[in-house]
């Protein structure tokens, strides 16, 4: 293939695909794909396929990046990779402080007088308020630059969590968690955005992965660590604990550079920039600020594939890993008579589960995706990425049965680790089915992907906030077996046979469109 406004002879007249990535090359469009480039390989001028030869190599990119240097998509791999890798840090630590005050439950229902299902609603509303907030935060973000956001809210964390420290009333607590979800969720919505500004379709599995993975890992990884510091310093350390990664975070955002890019106004002027860097609040794009962006957002709920990926996740996400976080200090602690920092240990499963499941997830679907496009003779179909998602299903429903099961059987006082290793492979599962699904619905609109993520994490975060009120009713009326085995159901029905119906509409549309 050549390009198509070369002259022969020049240095353009030869094939494109040296780079051996196979999404790079010979793309055909339909409407089951995510190429939607502003600018046509024929409209490019011969200077800016020039840049995008010396800077990338080829020129069959998705999207086409401009030949402007500041372009994020021009960015090196480690300043891209630096990006996403503070977005990510900052996802985890969006459900670690959520999840991370668990091993005080007990230290604080004496302290403040109240009950352990009182202390939990700590949690619980920081999983509401990070579910509803990022519809303020992001469209503003979208307009003013993602940076002055993401630093200042690390830094107001910082010290709301030192005030944490102090609260002697219940009341005072509680006001800490919901600002301090309230801040941090400017990171809870926003790694997809993020990893859109920078990365290229064929690279979104993996980077999306990142974020995704650190969502996850913050929500097993809270309690394991504070267990540890709950036991040998106070609960008052566990606040400091989050208040020293928030400065930490604080100025690592002092390091880091805008990814919002307006291509429709572009500007090369370095003294720009740095103005932009380092006062923060300056219009990073050209677009007017309007009331409807924040609602925006739920206008995605009528696109019937972003809606059903979206409850897939939704069940996932609360039955592989909300459940397993809320109730294991709960049925672990009472049935084998853990103490703070054994209970923090029963976490490692978790971890190690959503670790491997991304190790799995990301570089497996990308890898799954190159080899779709050659069999496909170079056409990119995006529900073909789906197929990767059917083995996490199988792997919660396994896993949530051996864990309850096996929980259900245990003798009360003899630990067993039968229940962690279901509970490790349902992890690994989640992860795999949330990462191909987030993917999935970015890749249907690019163009929408903050959006996307703003109404997949409000629906996500919403359910979760829901779960905590009923599971511990739900296990004593149907014992842990009988639990597990709804659970599975509901994973099996909502998730793996929603996820086969988009597919299959998806499959048949794109036959039609190829009769046509």
């Amino acid at each position: 293939m050549l390009f198509q406004n070369s002259k022969p002879g020049t240095s353009y007249d030869k094939p494109i695909n040296e780079t051996g990535d196979i999404e790079k090359f010979t793309y055909s469009y339909n409407e089951q794909s995510d190429l939607n480039q502003t600018n046509t390989i024929s409209e490019l001028t011969t200077e800016h396929l020039e840049f995008l030869l010396n800077r990338h190599g080829s020129v069959q990119l998705d999207p086409t990046p401009s030949n402007n240097p500041l372009d994020p998509l021009n960015w090196s791999l480690f300043k891209k990779n630096y990006e996403i890798f503070l977005i990510s840090f900052h996802s985890f630590m969006v459900t670690f402080m959520a999840a991370g005050i668990a091993p005080a439950y007990e230290a604080m229902s004496e302290e403040y007088g109240k009950t352990m299902t009182e202390i939990s609603f700590l949690t619980s509303v920081q999983i509401l308020v990070v579910g509803i907030f990022p519809l303020v935060f992001v469209p503003l973000m979208n307009i003013y630059g993602r940076r002055p956001f993401l630093a200042l809210s690390t830094l107001v964390c910082c010290a709301l969590n030192i005030g944490g420290g102090f609260c002697k009333t219940y009341s005072l607590q509680m006001a800490t968690r919901v600002l301090v979800a309230v801040m941090i969720s400017t990171g809870a919505a926003t790694g997809s955005s993020i990893v859109a500004d920078v990365s290229f379709s064929h690279e979104r599995g993996k980077k999306n992965g990142w974020w995704s993975v650190g969502y996850v890992l913050g929500t097993p990884g809270g309690p394991f660590f504070m267990g540890f510091v709950q036991k040998h310093a106070s609960t008052k350390w566990i606040y400091f604990t989050f208040a020293i990664v928030n400065f930490l975070q604080f100025i690592c955002y002092l390091f880091s550079n805008e990814t919002v890019f307006d291509r429709e106004n572009l500007s090369t002027d370095p003294k720009s920039s740095k103005s932009i860097k380092w006062l923060g609040f300056i219009k990073a794009t050209s677009k007017e600020f309007e009331l409807c962006l924040f609602w925006r957002p739920l206008k995605q709920a009528l696109d019937y594939r972003i809606t059903l990926v979206t409850i897939a996740a939704t069940v996932t996400f609360s039955y592989a890993n909300i459940v397993l976080i809320v109730e294991t200090p709960q049925i672990f602690g009472s049935l084998f008579f853990l103490d703070a920092q054994q209970l923090s240990l029963q976490y490692i499963a978790l971890i190690v589960g959503s670790i491997f499941g991304e190790l799995l997830s990301g570089p497996l679907s990308d890898y799954w995706m190159r080899f779709c496009v050659r069999k496909r003779g170079g056409q990119r179909v995006i529900v073909d990425r789906l197929w990767i998602s059917y083995y996490g299903y199988m792997c919660i429903i396994v896993g949530l049965i051996v864990w309850g099961v096996n929980l259900f059987n245990a003798e009360q006082g003899h630990w067993i680790i039968s229940p962690l290793i279901g509970a490790a492979i349902a992890a690994a599962g989640m992860n795999i089915v949330t990462t191909i699904l987030i993917v999935y619905a970015i890749d249907t609109n690019p163009l929408k992907a903050a959006d996307t993520g703003l109404y997949l994490n409000l629906v996500r975060m919403s359910f979760g906030f829901i779960g905590p009120f009923y599971f511990s009713e739900m296990f004593t009326k149907l014992n842990l077996a009988g639990a597990s085995g709804l659970m599975a159901g509901l994973v099996l029905v909502l998730g793996g046979f929603v996820t086969v119906i988009v597919h299959v509409i998806g499959l048949k549309s794109l036959n039609k469109d190829q009769n046509l």
